[in-house]
């Protein structure tokens, strides 16, 4: 009859979640040098905010109406919902004028 040492066969518990450890940390690691953690972390933080250069847009957008006579459209420019919950829905919402007060008319002829 021949024994069989299953003693030193057996994957300690220990291993294992050594082994799990430096699996996640070779993860870790690796995104770090590529890039990865810049563009997971960096997408959260562009969700809350709205950008100048956006705000800018509009504004424009909503000069363009004035200079166009258009006061419906500066009434309602049809913003996108993050403009239009951050700085409201009309052009008076995002300047802080009325259309009157914004675009007299003697600029307007």
């Amino acid at each position: 009859m021949v024994r069989l040492n299953k003693k030193g066969m057996d994957i300690s518990l220990n291993f294992i979640i050594l082994a799990v450890l430096a699996l996640i940390a070779l993860i870790v690691i690796a995104l770090f040098f590529t890039g990865g953690l810049t563009n997971l972390f960096g997408q959260t933080e562009d969700v809350g905010s709205i950008s100048s250069e956006k705000i800018a847009l509009y504004d424009s957008k909503c000069e363009f109406y004035c200079t166009t006579h258009d006061e419906n459209a500066w009434n309602e420019p049809g913003f996108p919902e993050d403009i239009a919950a951050a700085k409201g829905s009309s052009c008076t919402d995002l300047i802080g004028e009325s259309y009157q007060t914004h675009c007299p008319e003697s600029t307007t002829e």
